[in-house]
């Protein structure tokens, strides 16, 4: 009875294992490192985003939305330079970046109307203080 007993459990064992181990991806080579790679949305242009956000924040309508655009195309070049300078030091960065962020507020401020005005120097405040 004993003997019975224990080839039954031996039997269901060795039938599931066989089960549980048949799930398992064993695959041997470069594919098992491999991983699909989810990153292939395109590089936006940083001056169509800002002028999207731009837009939608200060509900701009198509003429300012398309001058906004085009104040930030002027900045693209100090900008990019800024980004790309390595021998300037970080505070250097700072103050250069917020120069040319006035530049470009001094530029958007007569496009827009006064609730949009409101609205663009709490924009102003919340990025001053993070």
């Amino acid at each position: 009875m004993k003997l019975k007993t224990a080839f039954t459990l031996l039997f269901f064992t060795l039938f599931f294992s066989t089960v549980a181990s048949a799930q398992m991806d064993r695959s041997i080579g470069r594919e098992q490192y491999k991983r699909p790679k989810n990153n292939k949305k395109e590089k936006q242009d940083f001056v169509v985003i800002t002028a999207q956000y731009y837009a939608k924040e200060l509900t701009l309508d198509d003429f300012q939305a398309a001058a906004v655009r085009e104040i930030i195309e002027k900045e693209r070049d100090a900008i990019m330079t800024l980004g790309e300078d390595k021998d300037a030091s970080e505070l250097e960065k700072k103050d250069r970046g917020r120069v040319i962020a006035e530049r470009i507020e001094a530029n958007m401020a007569p496009l827009l109307s006064k609730d949009q005005l409101v609205k663009f120097e709490a924009l102003k405040e919340k990025r001053k203080k993070s």
